[in-house]
């Protein structure tokens, strides 16, 4: 079940050498981003155009005591491999970050059958997801020679149409160009094993949200962007996804979203100000009453580094949100019950 605004997506998301630019509620069987033509006005070889194609696959999950965070990106001048994992209860953190040449993962143009994986020394990063069959999987795996710093876990996220609702977008960045996500808001069943302790995961406040995201962003790519969740009081899945980025007419071409359970629906475009800097409370508003949160960080999660022709100035700490979203239809869902992660990034490359 769908809210208002979300239509069933094309088959394709380029036909005829065009973006079917929108917002869905069902995902592309082809995120055929390579086909579009003439990006920047102008031919360009296939090969020079996945060059400029950013992709990643990323997960936002846990319940009231843990939440995770984890992504496989692919930036084709380099690649990055994060998970994140971090005990609200004991205010622990454990992390696996690596930051490697060239873009060594090779997304597919849909969510079903794909595979994405990391397999490095004593570590195993993997996202398998089969939307047809309404199942997706994470896997992490940290070897370490002390045991307080091994982990595992296995992740089981149901998308089907009973219990998750997409919400898709393909929207313009400018000259022909554009971004495509699909997001979605799951229950999520699995286990999480460290320092010889294992944690289970079930039940109504146990839930995740995947980002599968593809664009020819510009070479200095800046965004704003808050995602969190949580059971509100009612024992219902909530989830919501706010973002200000560089996409062209944010009035008409947004993809900010609220769910609730397996419904979703679009909300209106968002500015963020943080008054007291990046370490001190994030004010998020619209201009249309619907979103007026206050988010709190509690941990830093930070990537910086300057490599000439590629730099990272990123800001992504977790933290705890107060305020409202309205779904526009006279429910509001009071945001102290959700959990999440914020964004300032700055990209080149």
């Amino acid at each position: 079940m769908k809210g208002r605004g979300f239509q069933p997506a094309p088959d394709s998301i380029v036909e005829g050498g065009a973006f079917a630019l929108g917002r869905f509620g069902t995902p592309f069987k082809r995120a055929n981003m390579l086909d579009v033509s003439h990006p920047f006005h102008y031919p360009i070889p296939r090969l020079v155009k996945d060059w400029r194609l950013k992709e990643w696959q990323a997960y936002q999950f846990g319940d009231q005591r843990w939440f995770f965070f984890a992504s496989l990106h692919n930036a084709k001048l380099f690649s990055m491999v994060l998970f994140l994992a971090y005990d609200r209860e004991r205010r622990k953190r454990y992390l696996i970050r690596r930051l490697l040449p060239g873009g060594i993962f090779p997304f597919t143009e849909s969510l079903s059958g794909s595979n994405i994986y990391y397999r490095g020394t004593r570590t195993l990063l993997e996202s398998a997801c089969d939307y047809d069959s309404g199942t997706m999987q994470f896997t992490v795996l940290r070897g370490s020679r002390r045991p307080d710093h091994r982990f595992s876990g296995r992740f089981h996220f149901s998308c089907a149409p009973k219990v998750a609702a997409p919400s898709v977008v393909c929207l313009p960045l400018g000259l022909n160009r554009a971004m495509y996500s699909t997001k979605i808001l799951m229950p999520m069943e699995g286990e999480f094993s460290i320092g010889g302790e294992s944690h289970r995961f079930e039940g109504p406040a146990s839930m995740g949200i995947i980002d599968d995201n593809k664009g020819f962003y510009p070479y200095r790519q800046r965004h704003d962007w808050l995602t969190g969740f949580g059971a509100d009081a009612k024992g219902r899945r909530v989830g919501f996804n706010l973002i200000d980025n560089q996409v062209r007419d944010q009035t008409r071409c947004c993809e900010n979203c609220l769910w609730i359970n397996n419904k979703v629906w679009p909300l209106p475009p968002v500015k963020v100000t943080r008054p007291q800097g990046g370490s001190g409370p994030w004010i998020i508003q619209d201009t249309e009453g619907r979103v007026d949160l206050i988010f709190t960080p509690e941990v830093a999660n930070d990537v910086r580094f300057n490599l000439g022709i590629v730099e990272s100035d990123y800001h992504g700490p977790l933290g705890s949100f107060k305020g409202f979203l309205s779904n526009g239809e006279g429910e509001k869902i009071q945001a102290e019950l959700l959990y999440g992660i914020g964004e300032k990034e700055y990209l080149r490359a």
